[in-house]
């Protein structure tokens, strides 16, 4: 893939959903791609452990374990392949591989849980549907791909 430029655009970026397990080169095919996908945002956190001591008037803490969570907004399209998995997913309780890429080859690989699968129903827009995925283990652990 190519390098990116000095800023990338959100439209640059890609979501790819395909069997759990599968690797990036599977996943990052056209065939794979979200794209009812309107708005995609990977949050990217720690937790924190508290490792105050007495000899410090301060709270210390540390940066524990990472944590991710993808939230996702598509269009209403049940007709649409990948549509149509993450909501069996979220139906039937079973994980997905997910790879949420920058559009140049880097971004978060992993297995994810669909947890949200709402539906609001403005009265002048189109629908949209507000997805979460959340990490989850099924063969490997979240691993972050860097394309340098």
């Amino acid at each position: 893939m190519a390098d990116a430029p000095g800023s990338v655009l959100g439209l640059e970026c890609r979501l790819y959903v395909g069997a759990a397990g599968a690797d990036k080169t599977v996943l990052a095919t056209s065939t794979n791609e979200l794209i009812v996908a309107r708005s995609v945002e990977l949050s990217l956190t720690s937790s924190l452990a508290d490792v105050t001591v007495r000899a410090s008037a301060w709270r210390l803490q540390r940066r524990a374990l990472k944590e991710a969570s993808i939230s996702v907004e598509l269009l209403y399209r049940p007709s649409d392949a990948k549509f149509k998995q993450l909501f069996d997913a979220y139906n039937e309780g079973t994980p997905v591989g997910i790879f949420v890429s920058d559009g140049f080859g880097s971004g978060l690989l992993c297995d994810a849980s669909v947890t949200e699968f709402s539906q609001p129903q403005p009265l002048e827009e189109a629908v949209i549907v507000k997805a979460t995925l959340l990490p989850t283990f099924t063969t490997r652990f979240p691993v972050w791909i860097d394309a340098a």
